[in-house]
């Protein structure tokens, strides 16, 4: 399933490119033209007036709240029964496809104890971020027990 959210949702969308779903932001406002354009993929969204449009179009869609990202991914994760586990296999910033890479490639610019300690890299093309799976991750799993809790 691939996802396309509106401007304000950039945090849920965040937590869904770790969960290795496909999400595309729409920066501007959701019309009948960007509709048409992405009909394929499911609309995340805010607006009731969106949500109109949406329903008009036969296009699936979910009408989350506005301010709480925990509502929201709660919500998200038990309507459309969502696979919660962390695969960070996205860049969590621009939503591309993650590259296994060699540290040995990015020496220069991997801290020198991460380079010690850790040996799996991953490597965003497109924003040319380097990622790996340090304490962060503990902490990721920390915060989203918190945020989905039952």
């Amino acid at each position: 399933m691939e996802f396309f959210l509106e401007a304000g949702l950039k945090g849920l969308s965040k937590w869904l490119r770790f969960f290795g779903y496909k999400t595309q932001i729409c920066e501007s406002k959701i019309d009948k033209e960007i509709i048409l354009k992405h009909k394929d993929k499911f609309f995340l969204i805010t607006s009731p007036f969106t949500a109109k449009l949406l329903e008009k179009a036969g296009i699936k869609h979910l009408l989350l709240p506005r301010e709480s990202l925990k509502a929201q991914l709660t919500i998200l994760v038990h309507k459309l029964n969502l696979n919660t586990e962390l695969k960070l296999n996205l860049c969590s910033i621009c939503g591309e496809e993650l590259v296994p890479t060699k540290k040995e490639d990015f020496k220069d610019f991997i801290p020198p104890k991460v380079y010690q300690y850790y040996n799996e890299f991953n490597y965003c093309p497109k924003c040319k971020k380097l990622y790996w799976e340090g304490d962060h991750v503990k902490r990721l799993e920390k915060r989203l027990k918190n945020l989905i809790k039952k």
